[in-house]
């Protein structure tokens, strides 16, 4: 079952934040028609919808990030990329109505758990973090702890707790960390909910 939109999601920018409640109800819908039979135009239509929505999501997503000298920018620009790729292939590769839902909410998921609510967070993280090194009243503040990754190797019970900028490396540019001890390369821990 997919998350619903929770405040605990928000970036702290209305126009964002409002984008991904949208989202989010699209994601409803597509889990909606994920175990009922549905026509084929209906289920163009939302893929349409979603296509068209995340396009214009991204673009202010982006635009924002700029306008706050967000450091990882290029790297969620390529992720966006990777995401509008993986539908246009969604869309291409449609053997059935079946094949599409079932494509369409990996997608979903996928896209909503790991990057709204992992990435898009970061974004506010980082931006929170700026503010309280810019405030003067920093000592009453506590700052935000970086967010690390838990990675695993082949170590028995060793788990590396990795930095958001080298997970964003290893996951998104295909670089490979290794471990030190026994030099095989780290593997993302699924995370438990």
């Amino acid at each position: 079952m997919l998350p619903e939109w929770d405040q605990k999601y928000s970036i702290n920018n209305a126009k964002i934040d409002a984008q991904h409640q949208k989202l989010f109800e699209l994601a409803t819908r597509v889990e909606e028609i994920s175990d009922r039979s549905i026509y084929q135009v209906e289920l163009k239509k939302i893929v349409a919808d979603f296509f068209h929505y995340i396009k214009i999501h991204f673009q202010d997503e982006e635009n924002y990030m700029a306008e706050i000298n967000y450091p990882y920018l290029n790297q969620h620009k390529l992720m966006h990329k990777q995401i509008t790729q993986s539908m246009v292939k969604l869309i291409q590769s449609i053997k059935s109505t079946n094949d599409l839902k079932e494509k369409l909410y990996i997608v979903v998921n996928s896209w909503l758990i790991e990057h709204i609510i992992q990435h898009d967070m970061m974004i506010e993280h980082w931006r929170q973090s700026t503010q309280a090194k810019n405030s003067s009243d920093t000592f009453e503040k506590e700052k935000p702890k970086p967010k690390k990754f838990l990675y695993q190797c082949q170590c028995e019970g060793k788990t590396h707790k990795v930095p958001y900028d080298i997970h964003l490396k290893i996951q998104y540019s295909k670089a490979q960390f290794k471990c030190k001890k026994c030099s095989t390369n780290l593997i993302l821990c699924k995370e438990k909910n």
